[in-house]
């Protein structure tokens, strides 16, 4: 397996075209995802360290580029800064059959930091803590800028009505293990601070994820 610089882990979730909108929010924040605004998927990538994204940039990313632009119609890239995605439970060597990911839309009048911290210290701890867990990472966006990838001859345009600030990997043994969690006592408990937090909580089934990278090793 070759190794890959600068790049600890890199996965692509396909998202179900059909099983979403499932997460239960409380009232007033909403989970029905738009026909127009539909997502086929996202892509996961933790690099090695702070100064990786940077490095990681070079002839090869054009190639990445070309290709990308015969497939896709729009691509709406996010960062997260240092200690902004968290890794309370990996998924390695578990078998999880069923994953979910949940973006999260950040009320307009609460701060980044409050919202962070609501991601990573409210909710996050909620889901470990929910029977069933086996993998669970959380990630908090830094504000959105197309200029974060820049795939030529494709849309970047992202609304701000229509932006995610943070999303979460949940993986659970099964369909019916992640209903169970996200309906658990755990994750109910936080509902309070999910509608003093969010806006939205859109939840997709995933129906397949490729690890690409995996400890910085290519496994193609």
């Amino acid at each position: 397996m070759a190794q890959v610089r600068h790049v600890d882990e890199y996965r692509q979730h396909h998202f179900s075209a059909q099983d979403h909108g499932f997460w239960r929010a409380p009232p007033g924040v909403g989970t029905t995802i738009p026909a127009d605004w539909r997502i086929d998927g996202m892509p996961e990538v933790a690099f090695a360290s702070a100064l990786a994204p940077l490095r990681a940039l070079g002839p090869r990313v054009w190639t990445v580029y070309q290709d990308e632009s015969k497939f896709i119609d729009r691509i709406l890239a996010n960062l997260t800064g240092p200690g902004g995605g968290r890794w309370f439970r990996t998924g390695h060597d578990e078998q999880v059959g069923g994953r979910a990911v949940v973006l999260l839309r950040r009320r307009r009048d609460v701060r980044f930091t409050a919202f962070r911290s609501f991601v990573h210290g409210v909710l996050g701890p909620a889901l470990d803590r929910a029977p069933g867990t086996v993998e669970l990472r959380t990630h908090a966006f830094l504000p959105y800028t197309k200029a974060v990838w820049w795939t030529p001859g494709v849309a970047h345009d992202n609304p701000p009505q229509r932006r995610y600030h943070a999303a979460i990997v949940l993986g659970a043994a099964d369909r019916g293990a992640l209903d169970a969690i996200i309906a658990s006592p755990e994750v109910t408990a936080t509902q309070d601070a999910q509608a003093a937090n969010c806006l939205a909580l859109h939840a997709y089934a995933v129906d397949n994820t490729y690890t690409v990278v995996r400890d910085g090793r290519s496994l193609l």
